[in-house]
Protein backbone atom coordinates (compact mmCIF):
# COMPACT_ATOMS: atom_id res chain seq x y z
CA UNK A 1 0.00 0.00 0.00
CA UNK A 2 1.31 3.45 -0.97
CA UNK A 3 0.28 6.33 1.28
CA UNK A 4 0.88 10.00 0.52
CA UNK A 5 0.86 12.21 3.62
CA UNK A 6 0.05 15.78 2.64
CA UNK A 7 -1.34 18.90 4.30
CA UNK A 8 -0.41 21.67 6.69
CA UNK A 9 0.85 19.46 9.47
CA UNK A 10 3.78 19.06 11.82
CA UNK A 11 5.43 15.62 11.43
CA UNK A 12 6.67 15.89 15.03
CA UNK A 13 3.25 16.53 16.55
CA UNK A 14 2.43 13.59 18.83
CA UNK A 15 -0.66 12.21 17.04
CA UNK A 16 0.96 12.44 13.62
CA UNK A 17 4.37 11.22 14.78
CA UNK A 18 2.88 8.06 16.31
CA UNK A 19 1.07 7.10 13.11
CA UNK A 20 3.99 7.92 10.80
CA UNK A 21 6.60 6.22 13.00
CA UNK A 22 4.39 3.14 13.15
CA UNK A 23 3.74 3.07 9.40
CA UNK A 24 7.46 3.24 8.69
CA UNK A 25 7.95 0.08 10.75
CA UNK A 26 5.45 -1.90 8.63
CA UNK A 27 7.15 -3.74 5.80
CA UNK A 28 4.21 -3.72 3.37
CA UNK A 29 3.60 0.05 3.54
CA UNK A 30 5.30 2.80 1.52
CA UNK A 31 4.98 6.34 2.84
CA UNK A 32 5.86 9.68 1.24
CA UNK A 33 5.43 12.97 3.08
CA UNK A 34 4.64 16.45 1.76
CA UNK A 35 4.06 18.82 4.70
CA UNK A 36 3.61 22.49 3.82
CA UNK A 37 2.54 25.72 5.50
CA UNK A 38 0.91 27.53 2.57
CA UNK A 39 -0.16 26.52 -0.93
CA UNK A 40 2.40 28.90 -2.41
CA UNK A 41 5.13 26.80 -0.78
CA UNK A 42 3.84 23.63 -2.42
CA UNK A 43 5.31 22.27 -5.65
CA UNK A 44 2.08 21.51 -7.51
CA UNK A 45 3.81 19.44 -10.20
CA UNK A 46 5.46 17.30 -7.53
CA UNK A 47 2.11 16.96 -5.76
CA UNK A 48 0.47 15.73 -8.96
CA UNK A 49 3.21 13.14 -9.44
CA UNK A 50 2.83 11.85 -5.88
CA UNK A 51 -0.96 11.78 -6.16
CA UNK A 52 -0.58 9.57 -9.25
CA UNK A 53 1.86 7.35 -7.31
CA UNK A 54 -0.17 6.75 -4.17
CA UNK A 55 -3.12 4.50 -3.38
CA UNK A 56 -4.42 6.64 -0.51
CA UNK A 57 -3.98 10.25 0.59
CA UNK A 58 -3.68 10.96 4.32
CA UNK A 59 -4.12 14.47 5.73
CA UNK A 60 -2.98 14.51 9.38
CA UNK A 61 -4.14 16.58 12.35
CA UNK A 62 -4.82 20.30 11.85
CA UNK A 63 -4.90 20.11 8.03
CA UNK A 64 -8.49 21.40 7.90
CA UNK A 65 -7.73 24.33 5.61
CA UNK A 66 -6.30 22.25 2.76
CA UNK A 67 -8.40 19.07 2.66
CA UNK A 68 -10.78 20.37 -0.02
CA UNK A 69 -7.91 21.70 -2.11
CA UNK A 70 -6.15 18.32 -2.04
CA UNK A 71 -9.37 16.39 -2.70
CA UNK A 72 -10.11 18.47 -5.80
CA UNK A 73 -6.76 17.41 -7.27
CA UNK A 74 -7.31 13.66 -7.06
CA UNK A 75 -9.89 10.90 -7.25
CA UNK A 76 -7.84 8.82 -4.80
CA UNK A 77 -9.45 8.19 -1.37
CA UNK A 78 -8.54 10.88 1.15
CA UNK A 79 -8.53 10.10 4.86
CA UNK A 80 -8.58 13.11 7.19
CA UNK A 81 -7.55 12.95 10.84
CA UNK A 82 -8.63 16.37 12.19
CA UNK A 83 -8.03 15.51 15.87
CA UNK A 84 -9.79 18.72 16.91
CA UNK A 85 -12.85 20.74 16.00
CA UNK A 86 -12.04 24.43 15.52
CA UNK A 87 -15.63 25.26 16.40
CA UNK A 88 -15.60 23.25 19.64
CA UNK A 89 -12.17 24.54 20.69
CA UNK A 90 -12.64 28.25 20.07
CA UNK A 91 -16.34 28.65 20.90
CA UNK A 92 -16.87 26.21 23.77
CA UNK A 93 -13.41 25.43 25.19
CA UNK A 94 -11.48 28.71 25.01
CA UNK A 95 -14.73 30.70 24.74
CA UNK A 96 -12.83 33.27 22.70
CA UNK A 97 -15.68 33.56 20.19
CA UNK A 98 -19.35 34.24 20.92
CA UNK A 99 -21.48 31.20 20.12
CA UNK A 100 -23.93 32.96 17.81
CA UNK A 101 -21.45 35.29 16.09
CA UNK A 102 -20.40 35.25 12.41
CA UNK A 103 -16.94 34.13 13.56
CA UNK A 104 -18.47 31.11 15.29
CA UNK A 105 -20.27 30.16 12.08
CA UNK A 106 -17.03 30.63 10.13
CA UNK A 107 -15.28 28.20 12.47
CA UNK A 108 -18.19 25.80 12.16
CA UNK A 109 -17.66 25.78 8.39
CA UNK A 110 -13.89 25.35 8.86
CA UNK A 111 -14.79 21.97 10.32
CA UNK A 112 -17.86 20.93 8.38
CA UNK A 113 -16.58 21.58 4.84
CA UNK A 114 -13.35 19.54 5.06
CA UNK A 115 -15.16 16.84 7.05
CA UNK A 116 -17.67 16.48 4.21
CA UNK A 117 -15.00 16.62 1.50
CA UNK A 118 -12.87 13.83 2.95
CA UNK A 119 -13.57 10.26 1.90
CA UNK A 120 -13.17 9.10 5.49
CA UNK A 121 -12.68 10.79 8.87
CA UNK A 122 -10.63 9.49 11.78
CA UNK A 123 -11.50 10.39 15.37
CA UNK A 124 -9.43 9.65 18.46
CA UNK A 125 -12.39 8.49 20.59
CA UNK A 126 -15.89 7.15 20.09
CA UNK A 127 -17.17 10.19 22.00
CA UNK A 128 -15.48 12.46 19.45
CA UNK A 129 -16.98 10.42 16.62
CA UNK A 130 -20.48 11.01 17.91
CA UNK A 131 -19.70 14.71 18.34
CA UNK A 132 -18.62 14.99 14.69
CA UNK A 133 -21.82 13.17 13.69
CA UNK A 134 -24.28 15.13 15.82
CA UNK A 135 -22.74 18.58 15.31
CA UNK A 136 -21.69 18.49 11.66
CA UNK A 137 -24.00 15.85 10.24
CA UNK A 138 -21.20 13.50 9.18
CA UNK A 139 -22.57 9.95 8.70
CA UNK A 140 -21.39 7.55 11.39
CA UNK A 141 -20.18 5.04 8.79
CA UNK A 142 -17.83 7.72 7.44
CA UNK A 143 -16.01 8.08 10.78
CA UNK A 144 -13.61 5.48 12.21
CA UNK A 145 -12.03 5.55 15.67
CA UNK A 146 -8.26 5.32 16.08
CA UNK A 147 -6.86 5.90 19.60
CA UNK A 148 -3.81 8.13 19.95
CA UNK A 149 -1.58 5.63 21.75
CA UNK A 150 2.07 6.30 22.55
CA UNK A 151 5.45 5.96 20.88
CA UNK A 152 7.29 3.53 23.14
CA UNK A 153 10.56 4.46 21.48
CA UNK A 154 10.20 7.88 23.11
CA UNK A 155 8.33 6.96 26.30
CA UNK A 156 9.33 3.87 28.26
CA UNK A 157 9.81 3.02 31.95
CA UNK A 158 12.91 4.21 33.79
CA UNK A 159 13.87 3.16 37.30
CA UNK A 160 12.83 6.02 39.59
CA UNK A 161 15.03 7.23 42.43
CA UNK A 162 13.23 6.97 45.76
CA UNK A 163 12.86 10.17 47.80
CA UNK A 164 10.97 11.31 50.88
CA UNK A 165 8.79 13.56 48.72
CA UNK A 166 5.65 12.20 47.07
CA UNK A 167 5.68 13.96 43.69
CA UNK A 168 2.43 14.61 41.84
CA UNK A 169 3.08 15.57 38.23
CA UNK A 170 1.16 17.17 35.38
CA UNK A 171 2.10 18.51 31.97
CA UNK A 172 0.03 20.44 29.47
CA UNK A 173 -0.73 23.67 27.69
CA UNK A 174 -2.79 25.16 30.53
CA UNK A 175 -5.90 25.10 28.36
CA UNK A 176 -9.40 25.05 29.87
CA UNK A 177 -10.14 21.36 29.26
CA UNK A 178 -7.12 20.40 31.40
CA UNK A 179 -8.59 21.95 34.54
CA UNK A 180 -5.35 23.25 36.07
CA UNK A 181 -7.46 25.36 38.44
CA UNK A 182 -8.80 22.13 39.99
CA UNK A 183 -5.24 20.88 40.49
CA UNK A 184 -4.26 24.09 42.25
CA UNK A 185 -7.32 23.90 44.48
CA UNK A 186 -6.38 20.30 45.27
CA UNK A 187 -2.86 21.37 46.20
CA UNK A 188 -4.36 24.00 48.49
CA UNK A 189 -6.22 21.26 50.36
CA UNK A 190 -2.94 19.37 50.81
CA UNK A 191 -0.71 22.32 51.68
CA UNK A 192 -0.30 21.17 55.30
CA UNK A 193 1.31 17.91 54.14
CA UNK A 194 4.93 18.85 53.46
CA UNK A 195 5.67 15.42 51.98
CA UNK A 196 3.53 16.09 48.86
CA UNK A 197 4.69 18.39 46.07
CA UNK A 198 2.93 19.26 42.82
CA UNK A 199 4.99 19.75 39.65
CA UNK A 200 3.32 21.53 36.72
CA UNK A 201 5.09 21.36 33.35
CA UNK A 202 4.21 23.60 30.44
CA UNK A 203 3.07 27.10 29.52
CA UNK A 204 0.10 28.37 27.57
CA UNK A 205 -3.38 29.86 27.66
CA UNK A 206 -3.96 30.12 31.44
CA UNK A 207 -0.33 29.82 32.59
CA UNK A 208 0.18 33.34 33.92
CA UNK A 209 -3.27 33.36 35.46
CA UNK A 210 -2.52 30.13 37.33
CA UNK A 211 0.87 31.46 38.48
CA UNK A 212 -0.80 34.54 39.89
CA UNK A 213 -3.41 32.41 41.63
CA UNK A 214 -0.76 30.26 43.32
CA UNK A 215 1.10 33.40 44.36
CA UNK A 216 -2.05 34.97 45.81
CA UNK A 217 -2.80 31.79 47.78
CA UNK A 218 0.82 31.63 48.97
CA UNK A 219 1.04 27.95 48.11
CA UNK A 220 4.48 26.46 48.65
CA UNK A 221 3.68 22.96 47.43
CA UNK A 222 3.38 23.81 43.71
CA UNK A 223 6.39 24.04 41.42
CA UNK A 224 5.97 25.51 37.93
CA UNK A 225 8.60 23.88 35.75
CA UNK A 226 7.81 25.85 32.59
CA UNK A 227 8.23 24.59 29.05
CA UNK A 228 10.07 21.28 28.62
CA UNK A 229 11.26 19.93 25.27
CA UNK A 230 9.71 16.74 23.91
CA UNK A 231 13.04 14.95 24.27
CA UNK A 232 13.25 15.81 27.98
CA UNK A 233 9.61 15.12 28.82
CA UNK A 234 10.03 11.45 29.69
CA UNK A 235 12.80 12.23 32.20
CA UNK A 236 10.53 14.63 34.06
CA UNK A 237 7.55 12.28 33.99
CA UNK A 238 9.76 9.56 35.43
CA UNK A 239 10.48 11.68 38.51
CA UNK A 240 6.79 11.67 39.54
CA UNK A 241 5.12 9.16 41.84
CA UNK A 242 1.64 9.88 40.46
CA UNK A 243 0.55 11.70 37.30
CA UNK A 244 -2.55 13.82 36.77
CA UNK A 245 -4.71 13.86 33.64
CA UNK A 246 -7.49 16.37 33.00
CA UNK A 247 -10.23 17.84 35.19
CA UNK A 248 -11.81 20.56 33.03
CA UNK A 249 -15.49 21.43 32.87
CA UNK A 250 -15.66 22.20 29.13
CA UNK A 251 -17.55 19.96 26.67
CA UNK A 252 -14.25 19.03 24.99
CA UNK A 253 -12.89 17.56 28.24
CA UNK A 254 -15.50 14.81 27.98
CA UNK A 255 -14.58 13.85 24.40
CA UNK A 256 -10.82 13.32 24.49
CA UNK A 257 -8.08 11.15 25.92
CA UNK A 258 -5.12 13.56 25.89
CA UNK A 259 -1.58 12.72 24.86
CA UNK A 260 -0.37 12.94 28.45
CA UNK A 261 -2.51 10.01 29.58
CA UNK A 262 -0.89 7.70 27.03
CA UNK A 263 2.60 9.04 27.82
CA UNK A 264 2.15 8.47 31.55
CA UNK A 265 0.88 4.96 30.87
CA UNK A 266 3.79 4.15 28.53
CA UNK A 267 6.15 5.00 31.39
CA UNK A 268 4.29 2.78 33.84
CA UNK A 269 3.02 5.65 35.95
CA UNK A 270 -0.15 5.49 38.06
CA UNK A 271 -2.62 8.00 36.65
CA UNK A 272 -5.46 9.95 38.25
CA UNK A 273 -7.93 11.67 35.95
CA UNK A 274 -11.55 12.70 35.65
CA UNK A 275 -14.00 9.97 34.75
CA UNK A 276 -15.55 10.46 31.29
CA UNK A 277 -17.06 8.23 28.64
CA UNK A 278 -14.01 8.89 26.45
CA UNK A 279 -11.42 7.79 29.03
CA UNK A 280 -13.47 4.68 29.80
CA UNK A 281 -13.23 3.59 26.14
CA UNK A 282 -9.59 2.62 26.70
CA UNK A 283 -8.84 2.61 30.43
CA UNK A 284 -10.45 0.73 33.31
CA UNK A 285 -10.95 2.27 36.76
CA UNK A 286 -8.75 0.80 39.52
CA UNK A 287 -7.24 -1.60 37.01
CA UNK A 288 -4.94 0.64 34.94
CA UNK A 289 -6.09 4.10 36.02
CA UNK A 290 -7.76 5.79 38.98
CA UNK A 291 -10.88 7.73 37.99
CA UNK A 292 -12.47 10.45 40.07
CA UNK A 293 -14.62 13.56 39.73
CA UNK A 294 -13.10 16.95 39.06
CA UNK A 295 -13.88 18.16 42.57
CA UNK A 296 -10.68 19.12 44.41
CA UNK A 297 -11.68 17.13 47.51
CA UNK A 298 -12.12 13.96 45.43
CA UNK A 299 -8.83 14.51 43.59
CA UNK A 300 -7.13 15.00 46.96
CA UNK A 301 -8.59 11.73 48.27
CA UNK A 302 -7.42 9.90 45.14
CA UNK A 303 -3.88 11.21 45.59
CA UNK A 304 -3.83 10.21 49.26
CA UNK A 305 -5.19 6.77 48.45
CA UNK A 306 -2.22 6.07 46.17
CA UNK A 307 0.25 7.63 48.59
CA UNK A 308 -1.00 5.30 51.32
CA UNK A 309 -1.59 2.19 49.18
CA UNK A 310 1.63 1.31 47.39
CA UNK A 311 0.18 -1.99 46.15
CA UNK A 312 -2.61 -0.21 44.27
CA UNK A 313 -0.18 2.43 42.99
CA UNK A 314 2.15 -0.23 41.57
CA UNK A 315 -0.74 -2.22 40.10
CA UNK A 316 -2.13 0.80 38.23
CA UNK A 317 1.27 1.67 36.77
CA UNK A 318 2.12 -1.88 35.72
CA UNK A 319 -1.27 -2.48 34.09
CA UNK A 320 -1.18 0.86 32.27
CA UNK A 321 2.25 -0.04 30.90
CA UNK A 322 1.03 -3.45 29.72
CA UNK A 323 -1.91 -1.83 27.94
CA UNK A 324 0.36 0.45 25.94
CA UNK A 325 2.94 -2.20 25.16
CA UNK A 326 0.33 -4.72 24.06
CA UNK A 327 -2.28 -2.64 22.23
CA UNK A 328 -1.42 1.08 22.07
CA UNK A 329 2.17 1.43 20.87
CA UNK A 330 3.04 3.10 17.55
CA UNK A 331 3.13 -0.16 15.57
CA UNK A 332 -0.24 -1.34 16.89
CA UNK A 333 -1.78 2.06 16.12
CA UNK A 334 -0.34 1.98 12.61
CA UNK A 335 -1.66 -1.56 12.07
CA UNK A 336 -5.13 -0.43 13.14
CA UNK A 337 -4.82 2.56 10.81
CA UNK A 338 -3.95 0.31 7.86
CA UNK A 339 -6.78 -2.09 8.74
CA UNK A 340 -9.21 0.84 8.59
CA UNK A 341 -7.86 1.87 5.17
CA UNK A 342 -8.18 -1.64 3.78
CA UNK A 343 -11.68 -2.16 5.15
CA UNK A 344 -13.14 1.21 4.19
CA UNK A 345 -11.20 2.60 1.23
CA UNK A 346 -9.70 -0.23 -0.86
Amino acid sequence: MKILVVGRYNPEYNRTKIILDGLKKLTDIEVKEMPFKKKKHLDLNALDRELDWCDIVYSPAFSHKYVRFIKRKTNKPLIFDPLISNYLTKVFDYKSISRWSPRAYKNYLKDKLPFKAATLLISDTLAHKYYFHSTFGIPLDKIEVLPIGANISDFSPILKKQTDIFSVGFYGGFIPLQGVLKIIETAELLQSDSSIKFHLIGTGFQYKEMQELVKSKRLKNIIFEGWISYDDLSTHINSYDVCLGIFGETPKAKLVIPNKIYHYAAMGKPIITMKTDAISEVFSDRNNILLTTNKPFDIKEAILSLKENNQLKEKLGENALQLIQKDMNEVKIAERFVAILKAKLL
